[in-house]
């Protein structure tokens, strides 16, 4: 085993080691102290390094610094290594926990002084195997060497809502195509994904794949789209049965007696509203009212729902609507990827409130039948610029389930490069955070303050997270854990070779019965 370090001090929550000047070492890192004096392994995390020297004069390292550019200004060598053991480094770490045994338990006290420090290896995490679930993301990884572990999240973690937050560049869509791969692979798990930027069915871009050529496409997926797709899709259409006030209010700014207005031409006209205030003329929704709404409040409405009726996505046939067949499909363990990437942003939203709600009444409504209700499963709804929707607490279905949904099995997966712009009660509904490369500190500390685990001690990590690597926060593991997300086009000849592999056996098998 190579140590690369002795403990120096000082603290249960800080614990520093002293390691020599050439040894490479990194923010991040995972760590292993063996204690002198018991069989406890201690979990560290390196939070910081800086230099140290053993010289009595504290300004020595300045005044060597000095001699060095003389001597490289007058044409001079000058021999760092010359100095031997006199300059070293300190870490800075932070304790994960201690390992008594196989049991893995909270740190409350600090190892024996002088106790050696090496680097982490998979047997030393063993303990974490059973908490990474079966949706795998990646590997675990420590600072940037990723080590031979597969990293991810539980299905059963999928009610509790889940959040990707990173800047542009930094892997977002990356994360979302692998764990939509990992859902299509099991099978357990409706996944709808709600695509903006069509992205996620050809990879979007020159040399990208998307998910349509995984293995498990022809079973496991099934797309639906506005435009014209290089594959097999369906178009997109919801019925005007289907879209509520909450759903209006979501794209328009209604006034309190506009909204009343509303309401009362529901309760009025029944299932068919929409397309009553649309038929009938002004004066006749003024006089079935009773007068009680203005001439110029209702001309507003119907303009406002002209412009959603010119949308070709609305039906006015009740039959002919995809949210039936989206959601048998999720709860056949399918993933559906809805494009919506050549709408305006009204119609992009009214079709993902429509669809989310659709997802979730249905829900609520099979919660009372506990047999048929046990026999769904989790459905997980992936909205990308999820603070469009979610920047208010109530109001909007995306919010409601982020309150509610952990009950009927319905969960949020908000991607955001801005977490700042989400609602912090609803923020702090997400169980599970993946945190990629953040450099504005307001989001940072949303999400410390939002995360089921502390992340005070990882603020510079976050800062150096380089594209692709992630740290995984969840009330299911008993830290933050570090990980580098498999890269998709990767992944996926990774599941084609396994699928080869099973369907020559399978053929083998078959052969010897012949």
């Amino acid at each position: 085993m190579d140590y690369i370090g002795r403990v120096c001090g000082r603290t249960v929550m800080r614990i520093v080691f002293r390691t020599s000047y050439d040894t490479p070492i990194q923010v991040g890192e995972m760590l292993v102290i063996e204690d002198g004096a018991s069989d406890r392994k201690f979990l560290v995390r390196s939070q910081d390094v800086e230099f140290g020297t053993e010289s009595d004069d504290d300004k020595w390292m300045e005044i060597e610094a000095g001699k060095a550019l003389s001597s490289h200004s007058q044409g001079k060598g000058y021999d760092v290594n010359g100095h031997g053991e006199r300059i070293f480094k300190l870490v800075h770490s932070f304790p994960l926990g201690y390992m008594e045994g196989k049991e893995f338990k909270k740190t409350k006290t600090i190892p024996e002084h002088f106790s050696r420090v090496r680097r982490a290896c998979p047997q030393d995490y063993e303990f974490l195997r059973p908490l990474m679930g079966d949706l795998s993301i990646g590997h675990l990884r420590s600072g940037d060497r990723v080590l031979d572990f597969e990293a991810g999240i539980s299905g059963s973690a999928i009610p509790y809502h889940i959040g990707v937050f990173a800047t542009t560049g930094m892997g977002k869509s990356n994360l979302m195509k692998t764990l939509a791969l990992s859902c299509m692979a099991s099978r357990k798990y409706g996944f709808l994904i709600l695509d903006p930027h069509g992205e996620y069915f050809d990879g979007g871009e020159l040399g990208k794949e998307g998910l349509r050529h995984s293995p498990f496409a022809k079973e496991g997926l099934e797309v639906y789209s506005s435009r014209k797709l290089d594959g097999a899709y369906s178009s997109i259409h919801v019925s005007s049965t289907e879209i509520d006030i909450p759903d209006l209010a979501n794209l328009y700014e209604f006034s309190g007696v506009q909204l009343e207005c509303l309401q009362f031409a529901q309760y009025k006209y029944g299932a068919s509203w929409l397309l009553e205030l649309l038929k009938r003329d002004v004066k006749t929704i003024v006089s079935d009212s009773g007068a009680k709404f203005g001439e110029g409040t209702v001309n507003v409405i119907k303009r406002r729902l002209e412009s959603v009726f010119r949308f070709n996505l609305i039906s006015t046939d009740p039959k002919l609507s995809v949210t039936k067949n989206i959601i048998e499909a999720l709860h056949c363990g399918k993933v559906v990827l809805v494009d919506t990437s050549n709408m305006f942003e009204t119609e992009e939203l009214l079709i993902s409130t429509v669809l989310a709600r659709a997802v979730f009444e249905k829900h609520k409504a099979l919660y009372s039948d506990k047999k048929e209700f046990d026999r769904t499963p989790p459905v997980l709804i992936g909205m990308e610029e999820a603070q469009r929707v979610l920047s208010q607490s109530k109001g909007t279905v995306f919010s409601q389930i982020a309150r509610e949904g952990r009950k009927f099995k319905v969960g949020l997966c908000a991607v955001s490069q801005q977490p700042k712009l989400i609602n912090e009660e609803v923020i702090s509904q997400f169980n599970t955070l993946f945190i990629m490369g953040l450099a504005d500190k307001n989001d940072r500390d949303i999400l410390k303050s939002s995360a089921k685990q502390d992340l005070s001690m990882l603020d510079n990590e976050i800062q150096m997270l380089m594209p692709g690597e992630v740290l995984i926060t969840s009330a299911f593991t008993p830290f933050a854990v570090p990980a580098k997300v498999e890269l998709y086009e990767k992944y996926l000849e990774r599941c084609r070779s396994k699928a080869t592999s099973t369907k020559a056996i399978s053929k083998g098998l078959d052969s010897q019965f012949f």
